[in-house]
């Protein structure tokens, strides 16, 4: 390759890492909603404060059945170690990386890092095919990793899918820098540690150029002590939070691996995989075939590194739902490495190398058209209400306010910093007594409940309390998704009071801002 070319290639790369980094910064959620997102955001706001883990005094005292359950926001345990906290249910690593963003730049920057990590995705994918195929295979990897609908839907959640891939992905791009790239383990490790056996695959890179050498064995030995802190770092917080240096928030693993799960998990993965990328990754099973030397070596290497990191997940619990891809993004980065990388070298073989940038640009068109249509450019707008109702609250409702949810339980902790309460684990025939109680210490509860969770609402707690029911007006309508109830206000209502609710439009996007501390 000359170097005209060389430079090009890097170019190239470098613009499709920076465009989806970019694309992470502008069209990301910047809000943290489900109970993966409230755990990373929570979790990191905790250790920014210099604090474990989330905790309430609400929990040591409170007089109801299964307290430390109602306290315990979405994405969170109650603690069997500390009665004021609650233990997450996620690694802690992703966390962990958060929490110095949050620290320096206030707690809107946790959400930098996946466009980070995005940027460093892609960045390594040029490097690994590079090294396999020469720069035109690299920023064609570049532009089907950049472009890929499950890496553009993760990159703009505050999740720890995109990061997880670049912390592996780095580490083989940088394997024969082997200190740094046992850090990358460590690292990978901590914040999915599900993943732990890659570090078997990975400890063979340092063997591929050098054979079995003394050097080879140095270089792997650097490795493993690099990746040494990480893992410490995982059974130290482990056993902090659960009392264990193999525990965890997701309970016992043999509930959650499976031979079982197998068959399922092929057709779910496999409909999907199709559907989003078609037959793409699977031209990357060529490639032991078609290269040499210390190419070969490489490439059953990241064969068998994609091989492992999809086995661990068929023997996982099933999920049909098509985003659950995202479980295998550094399995599809690898395919794809590996794919533009036979993709070149065969087209090169042909005497047609100049279709390579046409069709990557061609794949790369329509796998953001799918991701399109999958809803990665929606998913600002759909997950703004979580920000939005959490900042009506910090704004509007006064200081002392408590919140009785459910859904929203971690965006309410995490954007308003209010306390809440978890009306599922709530006793009903506790619900009149757990609000006097609250009004006792000072606090002012009100009830925030998504429009599909109002009719459950109702079943459970309408035969014990007059408030169950919800059969007075809200004092402020979310866009007919999400509604706000003044306890208070019904006996008012009844006796004839009026008063009007603030019907609240959504706003779009947040323009990628950190506010000031």
């Amino acid at each position: 390759m000359n170097p005209r070319q060389g430079v090009m290639s890097l170019a190239i790369a470098v613009v499709a890492a920076t465009a989806l980094s970019a694309f992470g910064v502008i069209r990301g959620t910047w809000a943290v909603g489900g109970s993966d997102s409230s755990c990373y955001a929570l979790m990191a706001q905790a250790f920014a404060n210099g604090r474990l883990q989330p905790s309430t005094p609400l929990a040591v005292d409170a007089p109801w059945p299964n307290v430390p359950v109602t306290f315990a926001p979405g994405g969170f345990i109650p603690s069997t170690i500390h009665s004021d906290a609650a233990a997450p249910i996620c690694a802690p690593g992703m966390s962990v990386l958060m929490a110095p963003l949050a620290a320096m730049f206030g707690q809107d920057a946790i959400f930098w890092l996946t466009p980070i990590a995005a940027f460093a995705l892609v960045m390594s994918v040029f490097a690994i095919a590079s090294r396999l195929s020469g720069g035109m295979a690299g920023a064609s990897a570049a532009i089907l990793v950049a472009t890929s609908p499950i890496v553009l839907y993760q990159t703009v959640q505050p999740m720890n899918d995109v990061l997880t891939a670049a912390l592996w992905l780095a580490a083989l791009a940088l394997a024969e820098r082997s200190a740094i790239s046992g850090v990358l383990i460590g690292l990978a490790i901590l914040v999915r540690p599900n993943l732990a056996p890659l570090a078997v695959v990975m400890a063979a890179m340092p063997f591929i150029e050098r054979g079995i050498d003394a050097r080879a064995w140095r270089s792997l030995a650097r490795m493993v002590a690099g990746a040494v802190p990480g893992v410490l770092g995982l059974m130290l917080l482990n056993r902090t939070l659960y009392g264990s240096v193999i525990g965890s928030g997701y309970g016992d693993a043999s509930a959650l691996f499976s031979l079982a799960n197998i068959n399922p998990n092929l057709t779910h993965y496999g409909r999907a995989l199709f559907q989003t990328q078609n037959i793409v990754p699977a031209i990357g099973l060529a490639a032991p075939t078609l290269f040499q030397g210390v190419q070969r070596r490489l490439s059953v290497v990241l064969l068998t590194f994609a091989i492992f990191a999809i086995g661990i997940y068929l023997l996982y619990t099933p999920f049909p739902e098509w985003w659950y891809l995202r479980f295998l993004i550094p399995a599809i980065a690898v395919l794809l490495v590996l794919s533009g990388a036979v993709a070149v070298n065969l087209l090169s073989r042909a005497s047609m190398g100049g279709l390579i940038p046409i069709a990557a640009v061609v794949v790369g068109i329509l796998s953001t058209r799918i991701a399109g249509e999958r809803e990665a450019f929606k998913l600002q707008e759909m997950e703004g209400r979580y920000r939005q109702t959490a900042e009506l609250i910090r704004d509007r409702l006064p200081a002392n306010a408590v919140v009785i949810t459910e859904w929203q339980s971690g965006s309410i902790r995490f954007h308003a910093g209010r306390e809440v309460v978890l009306w599922e684990s709530l006793d009903p025939a506790w619900f009149d007594r757990s609000l006097s109680w609250l009004r006792s210490k000072g606090l002012q509860p009100y009830l925030l409940l998504e429009r599909r969770e109002e009719p459950q609402f109702r079943d459970r707690f309408r035969a014990a309390s007059e408030v169950g029911a919800l059969d007075f007006p809200p004092r402020f309508d979310m866009n007919r998704q999400v509604r706000i109830f003044d306890p208070a206000d019904r006996a008012r209502y009844m006796a004839g009071e009026g008063y009007q609710t603030e019907n609240i439009p959504l706003r779009q996007g947040y323009g990628g801002r950190v506010r000031p501390r």
